[in-house]
């Protein structure tokens, strides 16, 4: 061998193992991505100053190796050094008991973290009528208001008490530490005088560590009717550790509470048993702020505005808002809720968008019948245990990891999701179980994109009218599982339908009832590839629908294990222009007392393919059952006769 061979070999020899080694870094890298585990705990504050019978939410975060962060201030165990100075309970409340020090620690799988309470039997407080206030609903009281927060801010912080009575004020601005606490919300107002300006007018304006408590707020819109949407009872600013608790909220130009921020944001946010009514933008407004508790509160609105509005517009990641145990009532005919992140249309492969992560919502009623319950660009959602009176669930460009659950739905539609510009902003990961979801239209409506849905152990009532979960892909759907509901007072239980060129991929139906619906319990149209109808169980219901539509195309349908009873027909297959069908399996179902017979069209026969179908190819038809059907037969296109084996007809 010569030497320039010898060297060719090496040369390929090396570059092999070059080769090798490159897959082999390239398979490894192609692993799963390490799960991510908690690794802290993080707290909003090191040490509480509580009095003697009051109250706090601590916020308690998980801090993950990604860098995620979760609120596990209900998710955590307690521990307290002394139960006779200060209580928590499992829900991270701190209730002052007794004078003294204590220390307080959380855990969390395997971690913890300790912070101080020091409770007395009274915070340094001032009277503001001490400050020359009146309260008569005359005199203008605003300088004796702001008097008392400045003189108690210069002494480190306190209690403004406010006794009964009607204040009328121009803006008033808290300073950090200093509360404002009422004898009673139904006993002190705080209104917004006539003379101030319509313009950017908070009544109050909170700063770091505040405190409202106890007042009700007038924002006496009647008295500024060219007020701008500004002009709000409560305000903050990239401001933290606010509580916002037991007030009235009421009459405002624009928010009852508006929580705002730069990319700062404000932080550690509780508003909680409030009543918030007839505000005339919307009652509560979150825009840049993380770490929310919003619980408690009754909403009401008559104005056609919606009763919680998220709306960041900083592009930066949003965190953590629990919204628990609400009472929202609105005559709203857009929005009752909007749960919304920053903007996911940023996303891209360079860019994973942004969101808001961890929102839930749970333990709700909403009424609002003409309005939906929309949520947008948030990651890692959870809307439960709620009843909801409301037009849907709107689910709107792109949200990941969402999760609907064993909610009470009544409404026009159940839950739409639709995704947005042109398929590049889906839905990904939604799971919709264990609800009861009752319409008058749709149950679930999904179009213009979505990807990986799980639907499963729902109750589908209908009104004789729409149907339990329609697809339409105006984008693609893809990778969709309905599984183990129950579907019943439909016109079809399932319906897909698409438009040219955009397919629809990955449907499984698999171990639903359909009982009572008027269609078919699956209506297959438009574009769509390997789908799945398995071991469904089908009363007074038609089997399943295949419709053929011009220039589109359906492959690999698997029809297996189904129980078909008492509808008016079994499995069919029609066409409309010219399309096609492959890879069509028909097996092993059981079709009996199929009642349209030969009213049908063409002949409703319990197994039909459409005698002019000429571009069905690949089918099997093999061991199903027929019984005491009206008419009693398999029947198919002549080219097709020798797909049609070892069924059994009685």
């Amino acid at each position: 061998m010569s030497l320039f061979s010898r060297y060719a070999i090496f040369i390929i020899l090396l570059l092999s193992a070059f080769f090798a080694i490159a897959i082999f870094l390239f398979v490894g890298n192609q692993k799963e991505k390490p799960k991510a585990v908690p690794v802290s705990i993080s707290l909003n504050k090191a040490i509480y100053d509580l009095k003697m019978k009051e109250r706090e939410v601590t916020f308690a975060l998980a801090v993950y190796s990604d860098g995620t962060k979760k609120n596990i201030s209900k998710l955590g165990t307690y521990t307290t050094t002394d139960k006779k100075v200060a209580t928590i309970d499992s829900s991270g409340v701190i209730t002052g008991v007794g004078p003294g020090s204590v220390k307080i620690t959380v855990l969390f799988e395997g971690l913890s973290e300790t912070f101080s309470v020091s409770v007395s039997e009274k915070r340094r407080t001032v009277n503001v009528k001490d400050y020359g206030a009146h309260g008569d609903g005359i005199h203008d009281d605003t300088n004796s208001f702001q008097e008392a927060i400045d003189d108690l801010a210069v002494k480190g912080g306190g209690d403004i008490f406010i006794p009964s009575g009607t204040y009328i004020l121009h803006p008033i601005f808290l300073k950090p530490k200093v509360n404002l606490v009422g004898q009673s919300r139904d006993h002190v107002i705080l209104k917004l005088s006539n003379e101030a300006p319509d313009g950017y007018t908070r009544l109050i304006t909170m700063d770091n560590n505040t405190k409202i408590q106890s007042i009700t707020c007038d924002g006496n819109y009647q008295s500024h009717p060219n007020g701008t949407e500004h002009m709000h009872c409560i305000f903050a600013f990239d401001k933290n550790n606010l509580v916002i608790e037991n007030n009235r909220l009421m009459n405002s130009v624009g928010d009852g509470i508006s929580i705002s921020g730069s990319k700062e944001t404000s932080e550690y946010v509780t508003v909680s048993n409030n009543i918030l009514l007839e505000n005339q933008r919307s009652q509560v407004v979150i825009e840049q702020a993380n770490h929310l508790f919003i619980f408690n509160n009754t909403i009401t609105s008559e104005t056609g505005r919606p009763g919680i509005h998220f709306e960041p517009w900083e592009e930066i990641q949003f965190f953590d808002a629990v919204i628990k145990s609400n009472k929202i009532v609105t005559n709203s005919s857009e929005y009752c809720i909007l749960l919304a992140g920053s903007d996911s249309g940023m996303a891209r492969k360079s860019h994973p968008g942004y969101f808001f992560h961890g929102v839930v919502f749970a333990n709700n009623v909403v009424n609002g019948p003409e309005c939906s319950l929309l949520v947008m660009d948030t990651s890692g959602t959870a809307i439960y245990d709620n009843k909801l009176f409301v037009s849907d669930i709107f689910v709107w460009r792109r949200n990941k990891d969402l999760s609907i659950h064993n909610n009470l739905i009544q409404g026009v539609s159940g839950i739409r999701i639709e995704g947005g510009e042109n398929g590049r902003l889906v839905s990904n990961g939604t799971r919709i179980f264990e609800n009861t979801i009752t319409t008058a239209a749709d149950g679930i409506n999904i179009m213009a994109g979505a990807q990986n849905t799980y639907i499963f152990n729902n109750q589908f009532n209908g009104m004789d009218k729409g149907t339990g979960i329609h697809l339409f892909a105006s984008d693609s759907i893809v990778n969709t599982t309905i599984s183990n509901n129950t579907f019943s007072n439909y016109i079809d239980g399932i319906k897909t339908s698409s438009i040219k060129n955009v397919p629809m991929s990955g449907l499984t139906v698999a171990y639903n009832t359909f009982t009572a619906n008027s269609g078919y319990a699956l209506s297959l149209q438009g574009e769509n590839s390997n789908v799945k109808m398995v071991s469904n169980d089908i009363m007074d219901t038609s089997g399943m629908f295949i419709l053929i539509e011009s220039h589109m195309s359906i492959k690999n349908v698997l029809i297996k294990d189904n129980v078909i009873t008492g509808g008016k027909r079994g499995i069919y297959q029609s066409e409309n222009g010219k399309g096609s069908m492959k890879h069509l399996t028909i097996s092993n179902n059981l079709i009996k007392y199929i009642t349209d017979g030969n009213n049908a069209h063409p002949t409703g026969a319990a197994i039909e393919l459409s005698s002019g179908s000429r571009l069905v190819k690949d089918v099997m038809i093999k061991e199903n059952s027929l019984i005491g059907n009206e008419v009693n037969e398999i029947r198919v296109p002549e080219s097709l006769l020798s797909s049609v084996k070892e069924n059994k007809i009685n």
